[in-house]
């Protein structure tokens, strides 16, 4: 079990999740997370559905949207 604090940041409230924790659940940076409350606790979950890219997946993906652009 793990203790962390509630601190404010900016006009919102949050806690900072310890990277051998976040390493374990295998979330990464900026990946989009669902956060929900069953049984009066929070939990927060991989959002359902979606795939993290990769960078040379979101490159790929980049490229292959601007292939359609008539310049």
């Amino acid at each position: 079990m793990m203790i962390a604090t509630v601190t404010n940041f900016g006009n919102s409230l949050g806690v900072q999740f310890p990277k051998s924790l976040l390493n374990d659940i295998h979330f990464l940076e900026n990946e989009d997370v669902e956060i929900f409350v069953k049984d009066e606790r929070v939990i927060i979950a991989r959002q359902e559905g979606k795939k993290h890219l990769t960078t040379k997946e979101r490159i790929a993906a980049f490229f292959d949207t601007i292939e359609d652009v008539q310049l």
